[in-house]
């Protein structure tokens, strides 16, 4: 009945992906991460019943705490006790850890990621149901008042008496990924075009940034950038300890600012979007589907603090440009009202 559970969910998150849109893939994607779930839980299940009879295994095993870990809730631990195990391999674990990070950020958080969803859930399905195919049980049972669920039964080929094996489980997954439609290339396709969008963005808010509102506040785009990352800062704590631990002597808000970025170990200490260019230049030209999918997350990771701020300064900048115009039209409308010239 558990294989049968997972035939049944991985069946219904086939149709949804087949359908190849953003909405149908969301429940692709998350059909697909319980049945990874389920899978990996019962691996961990599964040990502990074997070593539970088996008391020289028990003695002997090594990973007792990592299995502890595993047969509680944090999916990441039962990751790592199936890779221990040799259950699953160092890229399947991490294509299956990142997704699922994204199967949460959609459900519980809100976020869309709409423009590589469909390929992403594709790609996840192929994964997921591989990674069925080389999964073991300590044994099968049957009982005469169980049934089959409907899903489920047409990749069982027994009888009344016991409907399946291992190997119609294995079967069935296997027939599912041929059947999901992952490409390769459409992946790394869709997650590069996405990068390139995102640097464009960036790229387009420091332009924003450095050009500021009023003649004078132009700066170069480094020094926007630096700018971007310590008005933040100053607000926290963290700046307030380090101005202690370096000496700053005091003054003003606008002392402090100029003084925090100059002396500040920012993470970007110059306009990041040359460096990213190239990272997605890079994505571009793989063909693992493994490793495009890691260096995508890596990035999107590890800018989104940056590129927020970005967009918060850029539209705060763009706000008081559109006050400064409705301003300047409102004055005009005034002096036009009281007759004067402009």
């Amino acid at each position: 009945m558990f294989l049968a559970s997972v035939l049944e969910q991985l069946d219904l998150a086939l149709e949804h992906v087949s359908k190849d849109d953003v909405h149908n893939a969301r429940f692709s994607l998350m059909l697909t991460d319980n049945a990874a779930e389920l899978l990996l839980h019962q691996i961990a299940k599964n040990q502990a019943s074997e070593l539970k009879n088996w008391s020289h295994l028990r003695d002997d095993f090594q990973h007792k705490k990592e299995l502890e870990d595993a047969l509680r809730r944090s999916f990441d631990a039962k990751v790592k006790f199936a890779k221990l195990l040799g259950k699953l391999n160092e890229e399947q674990g991490q294509t299956i850890s990142i997704i699922h990070s994204y199967r949460n950020e959609v459900y519980h958080v809100g976020l869309h990621h709409e423009t590589i969803l469909p390929t992403l859930a594709a790609f996840h399905f192929d994964v997921v149901c591989r990674f069925a195919t080389a999964f073991e049980t300590n044994g099968l049972w049957w009982g005469s008042n169980m049934v089959l669920p409907q899903r489920a039964q047409k990749y069982f080929d027994g009888d009344k008496f016991f409907p399946g094996t291992i190997e119609h489980f294995r079967n069935g997954c296997a027939t599912m990924a041929e059947q999901c439609g992952h490409s390769p290339g459409r992946l790394i396709e869709a997650l590069s075009a996405h990068m390139d969008q995102i640097v464009e963005e960036a790229d387009t808010c420091l332009d924003v940034i450095s050009g500021g509102v009023y003649e004078g506040q132009q700066t170069t785009r480094d020094r926007a950038t630096i700018n971007t990352q310590a008005w933040p800062l100053a607000f926290s704590g963290k700046a307030k300890e380090f101005a202690q631990e370096k000496g700053w002597l005091g003054g003003n808000f606008p002392a402090f600012m100029e003084w925090l970025a100059q002396n500040y170990p920012f993470r970007y200490g110059k306009d990041p979007t040359p460096s990213w260019q190239k990272r997605a230049a890079t994505l571009k030209a793989d063909t693992d589907p493994h490793k495009a999918l890691a260096r995508y997350h890596s990035f999107m990771e590890e800018t989104a603090e940056i590129r927020e701020a970005l967009m918060e300064n850029a539209g705060a900048v763009e706000r008081e440009i559109d006050a400064a115009v409705d301003r300047m039209r409102e004055e005009r409308a005034f002096r036009k009202e009281r007759g004067d010239s402009d």
